[in-house]
């Protein structure tokens, strides 16, 4: 069911240990690769562009779209241009006299935001130390527009994840989006704004206009509000209910369908980090962003249930591909039985996303949200699926109306295809369904003909 490949960023960097960024004492490296040196260059680690290519034709090959992780905020602190800029203004101040950033990104949607605040959230470097580029400046604008579509049209990427979208002023996102989307009408825009609030988050999305007259022409960003819900009912056993919360917020985006949930990535410590996660709430997370609206985005190593606290141990390699390894978890002979039971529920409700239609593209109705249990329908107009979810670590039994589900008949039954080949029967439009503890359930209705 994997349609896309989003890498780490491929831009050249600092090749030394870092003596700017230094975490307890401890020098750093170009490890992340969101440090640029060079933004026309790919990093040697990596080999060269031509090497790129053949990654990205192959990808094209087997089916497979390729998603470029760029970034038009800031270089790294070792780029030549940092203590020598092209222009001028090239830079929101100099390396010896520069706000730092402040994160404070809510600003970016408030009509009456201070003018320091805001200034430091859109100017300021980060972690003091990250060259911030002037977007303003005319020539600044140029590079980075010229630079995103070189690399569509060298290397052949299919989207970009744009890099810390509330810390750009909106006006070069329109520009930049429009001119993206003038050369390349299908490459799609996935934004990043680490903030859980979907009035911030929405504020970003292209379909309309903020107050401040602009639409940003990005397509898409990630679900951060569906992440914290997830994390917090999934990995920490809090009420379930927090995930229809945030679902409700949908009406505040113009295309919620097309957000991307996920349940971790590179700016988080892993799902298993979490105090008290387990494996059966993995795949409860798991199971909700496969089966709910939006495009879910799988973190590597979430597969076999990797665990690790935040940067940079949530980003070190998956056990495999290389020799020096010892072990090949890509195979199935590598992985442990606990390894081996995420892997299968994952690839299967990777498989029921790609057979049934309603999974990826259908309309969503909530039909239970308690405490620990929930169930919602994903519907077409030929079939439906519906979810139910049992977060309780006790078994549990749940009635709910499925009347309004007209592709089922009255008093026709469920069938479940995640795990036990069970059926339910509906009778008088209500169904009764038995869950394990901590279980979900994918159950398919009946298809009209």
């Amino acid at each position: 069911g994997v349609t896309a490949i989003w890498t780490t960023p491929i831009y050249d960097n600092n090749n030394k240990l870092d003596e700017k960024e230094v975490y307890d004492g401890e020098k750093t490296t170009g490890y992340h690769g969101y440090g640029a040196v060079d933004m026309y260059s790919v990093d040697e680690h990596f080999g060269d562009v031509d090497k790129l290519k053949e990654l990205v034709d192959k990808a094209h090959a087997m089916g497979l779209k390729m998603v470029q992780d760029q970034v038009a905020n800031h270089t790294g602190p070792y780029h030549v241009w940092a203590n020598d800029p092209p222009t001028p203004s090239w830079w929101n101040g100099t390396a010896d006299n520069h706000l730092s950033n402040n994160w404070q990104k809510w600003t970016t949607m408030n009509p009456r935001a201070s003018y320091q605040t805001q200034r430091r959230n859109l100017e300021g470097w980060f972690v003091d130390i990250l060259p911030d580029f002037n977007q303003d400046d005319p020539e600044v604008e140029k590079y980075l527009i010229q630079n995103s579509i070189w690399w569509i049209e060298r290397v052949g990427y299919d989207a970009i994840r744009m890099d810390t979208l509330p810390h750009v002023p909106r006006t070069f996102w329109a520009k930049w989006g429009a001119a993206i989307k003038r050369q390349y009408p299908k490459v799609n825009i996935l934004g990043e704004l680490f903030d859980g609030d979907p009035a911030l988050l929405s504020y970003f999305q292209t379909g309309r206009k903020g107050h401040d007259g602009i639409d940003t022409q990005i397509d898409t960003l990630f679900d951060f509000t569906t992440y914290y819900a997830i994390r917090d009912a999934f990995a920490q056993g809090k009420s379930i209910r927090a995930v229809s919360q945030a679902f409700a917020h949908d009406w505040l985006y113009p295309r919620p369908e097309v957000l991307s949930t996920f349940l971790g990535n590179h700016d988080v410590g892993r799902f298993l980090g979490e105090p008290g996660a387990t494996v059966e709430g993995l795949k409860l997370a798991n199971t909700l962003i496969m089966t709910s609206r939006g495009t879910p985005i799988l973190y590597y190593g979430d597969e076999i249930a990797m665990k690790s606290g935040g940067d940079p141990e949530n980003r070190r390699d998956f056990p495999g591909g290389f020799p020096a390894d010892g072990i090949d978890k890509f195979a199935a002979p590598g992985r442990n039985a606990v390894e081996k039971d995420v892997w299968d529920h994952l690839a299967k409700l990777g498989k029921l996303r790609q057979t049934f239609e309603p999974l990826r593209r259908g309309k969503t109705i909530d039909l239970l949200d308690e405490e620990q249990q929930m169930a919602y329908a994903r519907m077409t107009d030929k079939e439906a699926i519906v979810v139910v979810f049992n977060n309780e670590t006790k078994p549990a039994t749940v009635t709910f109306d499925v009347s309004m589900i007209k592709q089922t008949k009255t008093n026709g039954s469920f069938v479940d295809l995640l795990d036990e080949p069970r059926s339910f029967e509906v009778k008088n439009g209500s169904v009764n369904v038995e869950l394990p503890a901590r279980s979900a359930r994918i159950l398919r209705g009946v298809t009209l003909r």
